[in-house]
């Protein structure tokens, strides 16, 4: 069944965004100037499996909504199948899909399945930064769920290979709850920090903070903050 995107604008009634076009206009640039265009935020569902032509057309600031297979990942299964070079087990693929930096705990009942013993929520990405741009580029993951943001090096591979970095929302994890259950987890001696197989139905809001473009709104305010402070005067003082 053929896979469906659908945007809906947010702040106008009955018009309909699209997210699937080639290319999307800058918000700012990389370097934290303003952009030609300033648009306003729309509100983006996915279903996976998102295709590179889904995400090229969403813009900085998109509010974001996943259905379909989440991957959660941690720094102990990336560093297994990226720095010990462990095949990654049989079913999992992370081609075309979203993976969530999680957070959370979990555990298996009596009949089997799996249940949450804590929020859904997002960890730090920044701890998993020096693994994303290979992780990007072998599999083509489309969107990378986490919380802080990521680096220069994530946001070029961003760029070159089509994917966004998505940023959950402080303090929402009971919120996300709701909306994932745990299909499978793989690598369960890894403990909490396995890779999870998760369902997803309307997960979100997160927020697009890096774009396919070379964009990347938590770097632009870190700098803009640093030019402020710059101007200041030796007293401290606001010009």
């Amino acid at each position: 069944m053929r896979r469906r995107t659908r945007s809906h604008s947010t702040f106008s009634a009955g018009r309909t965004a699209r997210p699937g076009c080639a290319s999307a206009p800058a918000v700012t640039s990389s370097s934290g100037s303003s952009g030609a265009m300033a648009l306003k935020p729309r509100e983006i569902h996915l279903t996976t499996p998102i295709s590179e032509e889904d995400v090229r057309g969403l813009r900085l600031l998109d509010r974001v909504y996943l259905s379909g297979t989440l991957w959660g990942i941690r720094d102990a299964n990336l560093r297994r199948h990226l720095d010990e070079g462990v095949p990654l087990p049989d079913g999992v693929d992370y081609h075309d899909h979203p993976v969530l930096h999680e957070g959370s705990g979990y555990r298996r009942r009596d009949d089997g399945e799996w249940e949450l013993t804590s929020g859904m929520g997002a960890t730090t990405s920044t701890r998993m930064e020096r693994w994303m741009s290979e992780l990007i580029t072998r599999y083509q993951c489309r969107v990378i769920w986490g919380k802080g943001g990521l680096r220069e090096g994530s946001t070029r591979a961003c760029r070159e290979q089509g994917c966004v970095y998505v940023n959950t929302v402080g303090g929402a994890a009971a919120y996300y709850d709701e909306r994932v259950k745990i299909r499978n987890v793989f690598w369960p001696d890894l403990t909490s920090q396995a890779v999870l197989e998760l369902e997803v139905v309307n997960y979100g809001p997160g927020i697009v903070t890096i774009d396919c473009h070379g964009n990347n709104h938590n770097l632009q305010v870190l700098e803009q903050a640093r030019d402020r402070r710059a101007a200041r005067p030796a007293n401290g003082a606001p010009r």
